[in-house]
């Protein structure tokens, strides 16, 4: 079903941040979650705290990022942002 322009104009204040679903009437806060979702690009249902009032935002999921352990690189030759590098246009003994 489409919304209606009630809905929009609450999901465009929701998304610009200017209310939150808190301010959102009652009666339309069901709809206003699931349009601001839907234009959001939330596909995933699953992490979503079902409750009767509809209001709860989806938590953040956790990311374990594991770094890999950095390599030492060695210098280029000429490269002006390696120390000690040298100038390749500077000729020998100067």
């Amino acid at each position: 079903m489409k919304p209606n322009t009630r809905i929009l104009d609450y999901v465009t204040l929701v998304q610009d941040g200017v209310l939150t679903l808190d301010d959102v009437p009652q009666d339309i806060v069901k709809e206003v979650t699931k349009w601001t979702r839907y234009l959001s690009g939330v596909t995933d249902n699953g992490m979503v705290k079902d409750t009767d009032t509809g209001t709860d935002p989806a938590p953040k999921p956790e990311t374990d990022v594991k770094s890999e352990p950095k390599k030492e690189t060695k210098p280029v030759l000429g490269d002006p942002l390696a120390p000690n590098s040298g100038n390749l246009n500077q000729k020998v003994g100067e």
